[in-house]
């Protein structure tokens, strides 16, 4: 049976109790701005009860403080992190689409509908006087110019995927980091855990770790208890086990050798992923999500095609565009745009080209210099990177032909008038020329309205989630408020117990006896 001293005992389980109330509310109300940082409250139970050889059995020995726990949804957890990964994708999908849009935008701006218009203009009065040597002049300025806005594009865009494989190389540094972090915390906790304590707050540190990977790709979770308070903590990153435990994986960067492009037009040394174990990491699958997703999709894809040079029978080459839904992404990025400006500058060159070759130089001779090459080499392929006019003619006028038939002297003016009626002439797509850049501008345009509508989107859905998130792990004023004051009457009644049961302990050992 208890002896007499046992309410002291009772009190102080009290206040013990209460201690770590106004402790576990202290320590939230000081995190409430700390992020990832889930709300704990104490567990407690009425401590096991003594059998007395009495009528009423037993009698209760207190409060036992039982655990300290964490206030967090595995439901919520799961669902942010998904909708986080489609924030990851579409977020940077947007950033860079809006830059390749403002590179096309110059085909809207003055300067070029100027220089394009004026191209036309001039060729319209040479169709009059071919021979006249200021319009002649103005005619290989502005198709000079013209050239020159799609070198610049092309270098834009190209430099563009220069920079998405930076973040590439970038993101893969993170993402490993926060592999690593994860491995070690699992190793903190289990170590703590595993003695009887709970780690809290390193749960917390390693949670908002799992949320910052889950931008980057399509985050899952599997924690298995193991025994001993030890658990097997498994992070999975778009499938492929990413930290198992206490180990790790890590993504490396590969360049790709030349031979190796899976564009014509792509950038040197673009990397591809593998795993640090030799296997594979595919970005393209469509089912993925997240950042590393969006970044290859913008660096590589090019609508389920790519960019091929081709060799004919005579060694010439050229470029074509071949289906292959295996080679790369399907979304229209980067080569998707470089390609269709190739595609357009190819025909340009070949409609100018094979109107110039027909025609005679001022002394009757045959035009032997081609009038739009590349301009490293006039016997390379054209593509929106190189093309210009070529430098003999630039250099020497007497070289750009006057007309189809030279001895019929300005009366012969079919040549120049074939080149004006390029204007309207379908040559791409069922369309002329502007009407195809138009298409393009358009293209970008819708894609990058549907990514800022999908961001849009995923982005309230993200916030509506860690809204409902918070409204179970996060720490609110005045429900720390209230409880700070509950357990505050409990330790000031559990003291009084004390000194209630310290008057009568005195009562009883100083004034009763003998």
């Amino acid at each position: 049976m208890p002896n007499t001293f046992f309410g002291l005992t009772i009190g102080a389980s009290g206040i013990f109790a209460s201690n770590a109330g106004v402790n576990t509310t202290a320590h939230n109300i000081s995190n409430i701005n700390t992020k990832g940082y889930t709300r704990q409250s104490i567990v407690q139970q009425a401590s096991y009860a003594i059998r007395v050889y009495k009528p009423y059995g037993a009698v209760g020995t207190g409060v036992a403080l039982k655990d300290i726990e964490q206030s967090r949804s595995e439901y919520y957890d799961e669902r942010y992190r998904k909708s986080n990964a489609h924030c990851g994708q579409y977020e940077t999908l947007e950033s860079y689409s809006k830059l390749v849009q403002t590179y096309l935008d110059e085909f809207n701006t003055d300067g070029f509908i100027t220089e394009y218009n004026n191209l036309f203009s001039t060729l319209n009065s040479l169709k009059s006087d071919p021979s006249s040597e200021v319009k002649r002049q103005q005619f290989v300025t502005y198709m000079s110019s013209l050239c020159q806005y799609f070198n610049t594009l092309s270098a834009n865009l190209q430099k563009t995927q220069n920079d998405v494989n930076e973040e590439i190389k970038s993101s893969v540094s993170t993402i490993n980091t926060l592999a690593e972090q994860i491995a070690s915390l699992n190793k903190q906790i289990n170590t703590i855990e595993a003695s009887g304590g709970t780690a809290n707050d390193l749960r917390d540190s390693r949670n908002l770790l799992v949320d910052k990977l889950s931008y980057y790709a399509d985050v899952s979770v599997d924690e298995r208890d193991i025994g001993n308070g030890v658990t097997d903590y498994t992070v999975f990153f778009n499938g492929y086990q990413i930290v198992e435990g206490y180990s790790y994986n890590t993504l490396n960067c590969v360049a790709r050798e030349t031979d190796q492009k899976r564009n014509a037009s792509d950038a040197e040394g673009l990397y591809d992923l593998k795993w640090n174990n030799g296997n594979p990491y595919n970005p393209y699958e469509e089912t993925d999500k997240g950042c590393i997703k969006a970044l290859f999709d913008m660096r590589d894809g090019c609508n389920d095609s790519y960019e091929k040079v081709v060799t004919d029978a005579a060694g010439n080459k050229s470029l074509e565009i071949q289906a292959d839904s295996f080679r790369n992404s399907s979304y229209k990025g980067i080569p998707y745009y470089q390609s269709q400006f190739n595609q357009f500058v190819t025909v340009l060159a070949k409609e100018f080209n094979d109107i110039m070759a027909k025609g005679q130089l001022k002394d009757g001779s045959a035009a032997t210099d081609t009038f739009l090459v590349s301009k490293y080499n006039v016997k390379d392929y054209v593509t929106a990177a190189n093309i210009s006019v070529n430098v003999n003619i630039v250099n020497d006028l007497s070289r750009l032909p006057y007309s189809y038939d030279v001895d019929r002297g300005n009366e012969n003016s079919d040549l120049y008038k074939d080149l004006y009626a390029l204007k309207e002439k379908n040559t791409i797509k069922s369309g002329n020329f502007w009407d195809a850049l138009s298409s393009l501008v358009s293209e970008v345009s819708v894609d990058t309205k549907r990514t800022e509508s999908f961001t849009k989107n995923y982005s309230n859905v993200l916030s509506a989630i860690d809204t409902q998130r918070n409204s179970v792990s996060g720490v609110d004023e005045d429900e720390e408020g209230v409880e700070l004051v509950k357990y505050q009457h409990a330790y000031e009644l559990s003291s009084k117990v004390i000194s209630v049961m310290n008057q009568i302990y005195n009562k009883l050992i100083e004034e009763t006896g003998l």
